[in-house]
């Protein structure tokens, strides 16, 4: 009975270590043909991005702005205007947000809806 358990082990010994082989070669090989075609979700999101154009701090509203300062940690702009909580942010280094969808023209909105439609 020894001798058959031992046999039993060395087998499957062999059999996980050549799944273990074919798994990584397997991974590598996905791995390659992932970096060749690069991720598609990814490339989409940027592409709207770019389609939705960067954002700026004078296109939001005064409370988006001041929910920004709160969250950025700047004092005392509850007595700013519009052009001095986007001095604020900016001096923070603070990225605007993008352009919101409910300002987009007709025809970007058109360009962004075929952009996904792809």
């Amino acid at each position: 009975m020894g001798r058959l358990a031992e046999a039993l082990r060395e087998n499957l010994r062999e059999i996980a270590q050549s799944d273990a082989r074919s798994l990584r070669a397997i991974d590598a090989e996905l791995k390659a043909a992932r970096g060749a075609v690069g991720d598609p979700v990814l490339n989409q999101a940027e592409e709207i991005k770019l389609l939705l154009g960067a954002g700026t701090f004078m296109q939001q509203t005064k409370s988006t702005l001041q929910a920004l300062c709160k969250k950025n940690g700047i004092t005392g702009f509850w007595k700013l205007n519009k052009a001095g909580l986007s001095a604020a942010l900016k001096e923070k280094g603070v990225e605007p947000p993008p352009r919101s969808v409910e300002k987009l023209t007709k025809k970007e909105l058109v360009a962004l809806v075929k952009r996904l439609m792809k």
